[in-house]
């Protein structure tokens, strides 16, 4: 088994003050806007993109909300939201990018060498200084694997991201927990995923199986057990990945917070939000002893 953890996911928006807006509404404290920048094409020089990102850090693992801010402008965004506004990203952590790409090679997943990124970041409970954030990713090839835009990040400065002001939320989060894949062909999907996660697939009920990790867990359902779940169909044009679960601190004070706020919820094994709220996302709250 790879030394893989739950390291975050990205939401695609089209317009991602309307993204920062919905998830700031369901409780989560958001970091500042971060610009998108990069080269639309391989030696192209480096130009301002037309995207952007809000991120909710939690004690382990985060929500990244990225969207479009100009339309005229290229962004890797676009391929996104053009197919879907929703979950798109799903990284995992890891300790050692080259250590993760020698393994993954090794077992035949298509996986580019490690890229080093960096970004801006605003530092301190007032946003006032910047500190450069510093990564190095690994990213998976998207033509075989279409569910979900896959990548191997190892943190480099993760105190610049994971600062103490920014783990308090209103609705209680502390940990990115889960994320949800929605397939007609569950076992396909849990052993199409297994491969490229370095673990095995468990088939928990029919219609629902389990793709463990060191921290954190894939889960991936039918359609008729991902309805009776969560309480809401699954969107066509899958398999794909639809939503994630977060731990919260008080599932009652979370309660509290979405229904005093007028969010769409349904309760069952914990809080579900309807992806309408999510911008595509389907959420589930839960709290330390709930499965």
């Amino acid at each position: 088994m790879l030394d893989l953890k739950l390291d975050h996911v990205g939401i695609g928006v089209k317009d991602l003050e309307r993204g920062r807006t919905a998830y700031e509404r369901l409780g989560f404290r958001l970091t500042a806007r971060s610009m998108h920048s990069g080269s639309p094409s391989a030696g192209a020089p480096i130009v301002p993109w037309g995207s952007g990102n809000h991120c909710a850090m939690l004690g382990t693992g985060y929500i990244e909300v990225l969207g479009l801010t100009d339309p005229s402008r290229y962004s890797s965004v676009k391929d996104m939201v053009a197919r879907y506004e929703g979950l798109h990203i799903v990284a995992l952590g890891c300790e050692d990018a080259d250590a993760t790409f020698q393994a993954l090679s090794k077992a035949g997943v298509p996986v580019e060498a490690p890229r080093a990124l960096e970004r801006d970041a605003a530092y301190g409970p007032d946003d006032k200084a910047v500190r450069r954030a510093r990564f190095r990713n690994i990213y998976l090839d998207r033509g075989p694997y279409p569910e979900a835009r896959f990548l191997y990040i190892e943190h480099l400065t993760r105190d610049v991201l994971w600062q103490p002001h920014l783990l308090d939320h209103p609705n209680g989060a502390v940990a990115l927990e889960h994320v949800y894949f929605c397939s007609e062909d569950v076992d396909a999907l849990g052993a199409k995923l297994g491969g490229i996660l370095g673990t095995r697939p468990e088939r928990l009920t029919p219609g629902h199986g389990l793709v463990g990790l060191t921290r954190g867990s894939v889960h991936v359902f039918d359609a008729a057990q991902w309805a009776a779940r969560c309480g809401t169909p699954a969107a066509e044009g899958h398999p794909a990945a639809v939503g994630f679960g977060v731990r919260v601190k008080s599932l009652a004070a979370t309660r509290q917070l979405l229904l005093q706020r007028g969010v769409s919820i349904d309760e069952r094994d914990g809080i579900w939000v309807d992806p309408a709220e999510g911008c595509g996302a389907t959420l589930h709250f839960f709290e330390e002893n709930d499965k």
